[in-house]
């Protein structure tokens, strides 16, 4: 499957709910937008959890192929919010500031790629037919994830990433560390999206279904 800017008009017009208002997310945020942030983070109850849960999607389990878990799409505000909720005592409204203007107006999107049955920490080797050995299997590098493309679009047009990178993720087994996925974050120049009211991450994989996760900028802060 191929992305177009039809086939993203569709989808975002069955997924999203648009609302009526004309512009995006606040940036640059004020300083009273930054001291909201703070204290939303501070209170690391439900409420926070909720409101941050508004700039992820979560995504089902494919048919077959990796599995793109969560799409976390953070935007400056998200990001105060998200920091201070990580920060215990001794974390300031000022240091929240110094923060803000530290990190600037950065836009960050994480992705969490999750193996599945079809798509394991195991790859399929295949061999010529003329040794006849069997198929065989190996290890995948820790750095499948290069493999893919991630692309992010701000109504039909193609918005670069200032940064990008990625880890593979491991749990223990039986006291053996396995691979289970990869975390790949993008970093973008927030003031680089415009006012469009949706923007949509599409990932694409050789050999398996294209991923498309909208987001509604006029229901983001």
């Amino acid at each position: 499957m191929c992305f177009s800017s039809r086939s993203l008009a569709t989808i975002l017009a069955a997924a999203l709910l648009l609302s009526p208002s004309s512009f995006a997310f606040d940036t640059p945020l004020s300083d009273q937008a930054v001291r909201e942030a703070y204290f939303l983070g501070q209170r690391r109850d439900e409420k926070t959890a909720q409101f941050l849960d508004k700039y992820r999607r979560h995504l089902p389990v494919p048919e077959s192929g990796p599995w793109i878990s969560t799409v976390e799409f953070f935007t400056p505000f998200a990001e105060a919010v998200e920091l201070s909720r990580q920060r215990s005592s001794g974390y300031s409204a000022q240091d929240a500031a110094q923060d803000y203007r530290k990190n600037g107006d950065r836009l960050r999107l994480t992705i969490t790629i999750e193996f599945t049955n079809s798509y394991g920490e195991l790859s399929q080797v295949k061999t010529s037919q003329r040794s006849g050995s069997p198929n065989g299997f190996s290890v995948r590098p820790s750095n499948f994830w290069k493999d893919f493309t991630y692309r992010l679009f701000d109504g039909d047009d193609l918005v670069e990433p200032l940064e990008m990178h990625g880890s593979p993720t491991f749990r223990t087994v039986d006291d053996s560390t396995i691979m289970t996925g990869a975390q790949i974050v993008l970093v973008y120049d927030a003031q680089k999206l415009s006012s469009s009211s949706d923007a949509a991450l599409v990932v694409d994989f050789p050999d398996y279904a294209q991923v498309v996760a909208p987001f509604d900028l006029t229901t983001l802060r």
